[in-house]
């Protein structure tokens, strides 16, 4: 056998015992997901109709969400496990609720600002489902408590997401604001993309 040749046999016998012994690094696993239903913009036929919202007249609609975390894949390295997830992001129709009387009395504009204003309270909900998937991509779990550990993350951005939605309503519409909804509009749009580039780069 000629030098070359044994080089050849030696390096694909190196390459296949570094295999057995697992010593090749494993694949990163998948990003996870965030998965949005409906996944468009919200229209007034998604809301349901009622005399009155939360016992008052004043509230012309509102729109509630929910994130629901599935885990995907457990992915075991020597001393801790990956997770990856789907983050459901899901409008909940039967809670999600417009004022009969205002679609009735209302101009077309009066209406489209405040739809335009109730899909940011869906983008908000998007906006946790991104960050949910990114802090548990960026987290190594511990494989004896990975599920209490998942559920402080999204203890932790549920918080921001009451937060956010609170914040949202206070700058845009006590009192009606253009400025600030064209600023959280900005936000929205912005967050949202380098979230996605974050996650799937």
């Amino acid at each position: 056998m000629n030098r070359n040749a044994f080089l050849c046999v030696a390096a694909a016998l190196l390459f296949c015992g570094s295999l057995l012994s697992g010593s090749i690094p494993k694949e990163p696993p998948k990003r996870g997901k965030v998965t949005v239903s409906p996944n468009r913009s919200l229209n007034w036929e998604d809301f349901k109709q009622v005399e009155v919202i939360r016992g008052t007249s004043s509230i012309n609609a509102i729109c509630l969400s929910t994130c629901e975390v599935e885990i995907l894949k457990v992915h075991p390295f020597p001393d801790h496990v990956k997770l990856e997830i789907n983050a459901k992001i899901h409008l909940q129709k039967d809670l999600s609720q417009v004022n009969r009387d205002f679609l009735i009395r209302s101009d077309e504009g009066t209406k489209k600002q405040v739809l335009h204003h109730e899909n940011g309270h869906f983008f908000i909900a998007q906006i946790i489902g991104y960050r949910i998937v990114r802090d548990v991509n960026g987290y190594s779990f511990d494989p004896n408590q990975y599920k209490n550990q998942l559920n402080g993350i999204i203890r932790e951005n549920f918080k921001n997401w009451k937060r956010l939605d609170s914040q949202y309503d206070a700058q845009t519409t006590k009192p009606r604001n253009a400025d600030a909804q064209k600023r959280w509009d900005e936000f929205f749009t912005s967050e949202l993309l380098g979230l996605r580039q974050e996650i799937y780069p």
